[in-house]
């Protein structure tokens, strides 16, 4: 189950975001990558504004929340990327302890992998020691035609 997450960028130059804005983000990321592919326009009915007309990948921010969404296309299969900032490396493992500890043990490449709701997931610790981060990379649950 590899995702793409190597390709996912650092959440460097983020405010440090509350722990609840990470799991609402999380399940608006799960809302998103509905069963039929992403879906932006979801992001826009859940308040989430895009952040540049550039091409994919695409930013979207909510002005209630210190996370960003990402997603690696407007439509389709693919992946919508909660990115946050966290106070230090300590708060990443208090964040994933809303799984009760039924989460699986980390790849070698610290890649926590599992599913939820039909949905691939992968959790990540990144930043850096000073600007500690995490990214959630939610795949879409595409149908088999």
């Amino acid at each position: 189950m590899a995702l793409a997450v190597a390709a996912i960028p650092a959440a460097a130059g983020l405010p440090v975001a509350p722990l609840p804005d990470i799991y609402e983000t999380y399940n608006d990321c799960l809302k998103v990558a509905a069963p039929t592919g992403l879906n932006q326009d979801t992001l826009a009915t859940l308040g989430w504004t895009r952040a540049s007309d550039s091409s994919p990948p695409l930013f979207f921010g909510k002005a209630d929340r210190k996370t960003l969404i990402m997603l690696t296309s407007p439509h389709g299969e693919g992946l919508c990327v909660v990115l946050a900032r966290v106070e230090n490396p300590a708060r990443f493992a208090e964040f994933l302890k809303a799984w009760g500890g039924a989460l699986p043990a980390p790849d070698s490449k610290g890649v926590i992998s599992f599913s939820d709701e039909g949905h691939l997931v992968q959790i990540r610790q990144t930043g850096t020691e000073q600007e500690p981060a995490l990214s959630m990379a939610v795949m879409t649950p595409l149908e088999k035609k």
